[in-house]
């Protein structure tokens, strides 16, 4: 299934702003190994940002780690048609 196929969706009313995708998305993770990399400035997959998360659709990839590492179940893939 390709990216265009699906999308990441927040539950907002259920997340916590608890962090946990925002750790454990490869994309973020591979942006914060640039030597560059500002946490406070750079645009990331995920990010929380006043205790809820919030998604790029423009660098997120869909690959749905987060999902499945999100304690409240607030992050889902949705299959696009």
């Amino acid at each position: 299934m390709a990216k265009q196929d699906k999308k990441l969706v927040l539950m907002d009313e259920s997340c916590i702003g608890c962090g946990i995708c925002t750790t454990v998305c490869p994309t973020n993770l591979k942006k914060q190994k640039d030597i560059n990399f500002d946490v406070d400035t750079e645009p990331r997959a995920i990010a929380v940002s006043n205790g809820n998360a919030f998604i790029d659709y423009d660098i997120c990839v869909a690959c749905g780690i987060c999902t499945k590492n999100c304690p409240v179940s607030a992050l889902i893939i949705e299959v696009l048609t």
